[in-house]
């Protein structure tokens, strides 16, 4: 089946929700979806038919600067990545990045970064390396140049 990736509108939120339950992270949905408490500006589902079978949530206006001094701001930032469990190792996670990386590059930023998960730490971090991002030195952060994203997926398909 065909995955679309769209950013999140009203008709996606049961959906998700469910998503987040079925992942165990149902306290996040409840905050996330009553649109006073949404922290980042960017929102994205991953839709096969009507089912939401992931997510990213992010901003384009991240501007920590780092002692390193790689990926200067104003840069693209994921805070959250989530892929139901029977849909992982299907392309779904690097469509998502995808999308957002795309994007990123048409609001003229030129990189990307995130903190990884702790939960299941090492396929988390495997997963971002296939897609181009690299340790943040002096920092947890992974990121990468937003081309370097768009190259690494591209070989990937």
């Amino acid at each position: 089946m065909t995955v679309e990736i769209t950013q999140l509108a009203g008709e996606h939120e049961s959906n998700l929700r469910a998503l987040f339950v079925a992942e165990g992270m149902g306290s996040h949905a409840e905050a996330l979806l009553d649109h006073r408490y949404r922290p980042y500006e960017r929102l994205y589902v991953a839709l096969q038919g009507s089912a939401v079978v992931g997510f990213v949530e992010g901003t384009f206006t991240d501007n920590e600067i780092f002692a390193s001094g790689a990926f200067p701001p104003p840069r693209a930032r994921i805070v959250q990545l989530v892929v139901a469990v029977h849909s992982r190792r299907t392309g779904i996670g690097s469509a998502l990045v995808g999308r957002f990386a795309v994007d990123a590059e048409a609001a003229r930023l030129g990189s990307l970064v995130l903190y990884p998960e702790p939960h299941r730490a090492d396929a988390r971090r495997a997963f971002f390396h296939h897609c181009g991002m690299r340790p943040v030195t002096g920092t947890s952060l992974l990121g990468a140049r937003l081309d370097t994203i768009r190259t690494a997926l591209v070989s990937r398909s």
